[in-house]
Formats: C-alpha cells, sequence, structure tokens
C-alpha cells in the first residue's frame, strides 16, 4: 500500500521480537530502498550480519537483488556463481512466486552489455521452461518466462506468453500476484521495444496496491529500455513518496 512509515513500526517491532534473527533488519532497509531507490541502508544492514549468515542462501540472495539495483554486473556475476544453480529468491521479475532459476539472470545481464547470449542461456531458457511445464497453474512462473524470451529476441513467444500469464490470474482473481503478472507482461513489451504498449501497462500500477514502488521503477534494470523516454519520469514523479 506504500505506506511506509506504518510498515517500518511494524517491522521495527518485528525486530524486538525475534532479536535471534538479525536478516529482519534487511527486511527493514528494503523498505527504505522501495520509498527512495537508496540502497545504501541495505548495504549497511547486510554488512550487519554476522560473518556466518553471510554467505546463507537468503542472505546471498538479497546481496543479488543489491547488486543488480546498483547495476554492478561484476559483483552479481560473483553471486550468481556462489549459488551455483540454485533459484533466485527475487531478483527477476515480479510477483510473490515463480522463482526463477538463478542462471536466468545472466540473461538479463548479458543483454544489458550488449553481449552475445552463451550456450549457457539457452540452459536456463530450457530449464525455466520445464518449470513451466511441470507447473501449468503457476502463472507467474509463465510470466517471468516471458520475459527471458523477450531478453532472448523471441517477441512473439514473449507477448503470447505473457498475456497467456495473464488471462491465467488476472488482478480480479489475486490481488495480490495479479498485478506482478501484468507489470511483467510491461517489462516484455519494453524489451520487444514496443514502448507504448509498455508505459500503457504499467502506468496503472503507480497506484494500485501491490502494484509498482519508487525504487522498482529507479533502479530496477527490467525498466532500463524505458529511461530515456520522458514518461519514464512522468511515472517516478507519481511515484515519490508522500508518507
Amino acid at each position: 500500500m506504500r505506506q511506509y512509515r506504518a510498515a517500518k513500526q511494524a517491522q521495527d517491532r518485528l525486530i524486538v521480537l525475534l532479536a535471534d534473527r538479525p536478516a529482519l533488519k534487511i527486511d527493514k532497509a528494503y523498505l527504505t530502498f522501495l520509498k527512495t531507490g537508496d540502497t545504501t541502508a541495505m548495504h549497511s544492514a547486510i554488512a550487519e550480519l554476522p560473518p556466518s549468515l553471510r554467505d546463507e542462501a537468503s542472505a546471498v540472495s538479497w546481496r543479488l537483488y543489491v547488486a543488480f539495483k546498483d547495476h554492478d554486473w561484476r559483483q552479481a556475476d560473483e553471486l550468481i556463481e556462489k549459488m551455483n544453480g540454485s533459484n533466485d529468491e527475487g531478483v527477476f521479475g515480479y510477483g510473490e512466486t515463480g522463482r526463477v532459476p538463478v542462471s536466468c539472470d545472466s540473461i538479463l545481464i548479458a543483454r544489458l552489455q550488449g553481449e552475445q547470449q552463451s550456450s549457457r542461456s539457452a540452459e536456463a531458457r530450457e530449464q525455466l521452461h520445464q518449470m513451466v511445464q511441470n507447473s501449468p497453474g503457476d502463472a507467474v512462473l509463465l510470466s517471468r518466462l516471458a520475459i527471458i524470451d523477450a531478453l532472448l529476441g523471441n517477441p512473439q513467444h514473449a507477448t503470447a506468453e505473457g498475456k497467456r500469464a495473464v488471462e491465467m490470474e488476472p488482478i480480479s482473481k489475486d490481488a495480490v500476484n495479479g498485478p506482478g503478472i501484468v507489470i511483467n507482461l510491461a517489462a516484455v513489451y519494453a524489451w520487444n521495444g514496443e514502448l507504448d504498449l509498455s508505459f500503457e501497462t504499467l502506468a496503472p500500477f503507480t497506484k494500485l496496491a501491490f502494484g509498482v514502488h519508487y525504487g522498482d521503477l529507479e533502479r530496477d534494470p527490467l525498466w532500463d529500455p524505458l529511461r530515456k523516454d520522458p514518461r519514464f519520469d512522468k511515472l517516478l514523479a507519481e511515484l515519490a513518496a508522500k508518507d
């Protein structure tokens, strides 16, 4: 709901009640990122973790998340290697479910850097496709496959998959995951070069619950194709926190 102050108060209470879970401080710092687009608090919270926890799966996922928001591709590559074929728990796309193989993040990095996709890209895409086949009712996962196909230069497949995902789980059916699926379709349009459709699809989610936050839009590399368009700055202005 973008009620950041109330969210931080609840997070402070959790930190007191669950003092044995230092990673909760990262969750609180994440709220600052969503509101401002500044990753400084997240870096500090991660650095304060006990050494024994910094390399646990959840902490590495957070570190990868921050590396992507910082566009720090060397750090991201190192963390992808460290995760050694496990699933990405939050970097790639929107929606509350539908984790993707961490190798899919390398596809995004290659596209952002203008590099040729490697044979590992095809393997990552096939691995994700198999996950979709094994979970035919998972619309979020399908919508993330759509983003992968857009990144790999398969616009027709990407659009068809993205639209199918929206049909499977519309917002009227699922107010939590539904918005993320439509936002993923907006990312598909962006990478397909269909900027008008991307902005048209994305614009309502600056106001809806479970939509986009200022930090998401400002720092997520998924929106890099939109950044030079003046409509992008307009969306950022609409999202600037008034809490």
